[in-house]
């Protein structure tokens, strides 16, 4: 049943009428939240293809809280959805009902109801724990260069603080403060970068496999010139984190890839300091 749901929101996101059409029963109705009835597979499928015209990149989040059985081969399930697209400023939440029923061994859609957007309230700590290994202290140190990060939770955990500086030679390059959150306008984590030359970026954060996040930013520098990159952060171990920084604008320009920095958690010192880890 849980399977079921998953196909007919990958059916969605891919913007397939056809696809997601054929898991309806021919009589099958959806009612929008504001109460509009659509009936039958012809209408159903007719509105499936207006909706994705120019609908661009979808995503679709579909879970499922219950599900009833009614009869063996009818049952109820209830869940909460959310879709989002790049193109949006904001996710669009919603709760739904479907009624499903079991026809020559696969179950379709008989009806569907969506109900009023809702907001969930969740914390902004739930909505970063997944982030809570970037905590700490950290520290990439080459022959000339040095990079020194330290990030730590903003009261409430509500956001996570990342304060930065790079040296070359001994002598101050750069350094800056990013802080990252849930943006609840967007449904999504984001970054907000301001460095110590007047230039800010933002970022949004996209966990593509456990142990990997990958960010996508753009800014601008002091002078009004773009920047944009994609950083690829992999975590290796508990210490140490690789980060690839691709596709880089910068003032308008095209830079080189910065790849394999590697930095890795300061050990504590005696007495509550920090030191490089040998």
């Amino acid at each position: 049943m849980v399977a079921r749901v998953l196909e007919i929101a990958k059916a969605y996101e891919a913007g397939d009428a056809q696809a997601l059409t054929a898991l309806y029963t021919d009589d099958a109705v959806v009612v929008d939240p504001d109460g509009y009835e659509t009936r039958g597979k012809d209408e159903i499928a007719a509105m499936y293809g207006e909706a994705f015209v120019d609908a661009g990149e979808l995503k679709l989040d579909a879970h499922v809280d219950e599900i009833r059985f009614l009869t063996p081969d009818v049952a109820r399930v209830e869940g909460r959805s959310r879709l989002s697209s790049p193109a949006a400023d904001a996710a669009d939440y919603a709760r739904y009902s479907g009624l499903l029923v079991q026809k020559d061994g696969a179950w379709r859609l008989a009806e569907l109801r969506e109900y009023p957007a809702f907001v969930e309230d969740v914390s902004p700590h739930e909505r970063l724990k997944d982030l809570e290994w970037m905590v700490g202290d950290w520290v990439n140190e080459g022959e000339r260069d040095k990079v020194t990060a330290e990030i730590k939770w903003a009261e409430n955990h509500s956001y996570l603080i990342r304060t930065y500086s790079a040296e070359i030679d001994g002598r101050k390059e750069s350094s800056g403060t990013m802080f990252i959150g849930w943006d609840p306008q967007s449904g999504q984590i984001k970054s907000w970068l301001f460095d110590s030359q007047g230039g800010r970026g933002e970022g949004v954060w996209t966990r593509t496999a456990e142990n990997q996040w990958v960010v996508k930013s753009h800014g601008v520098l002091r002078n009004g010139l773009p920047t944009s990159s994609t950083q690829i952060h992999t975590i290796l171990n508990k210490d140490s984190v690789k980060t690839d920084s691709i596709d880089r604008i910068l003032g308008g320009q095209v830079a080189d890839d910065i790849l394999d920095i590697v930095m890795v958690h300061k050990a504590p010192a005696p007495g509550g300091g920090a030191t490089k880890p040998k």
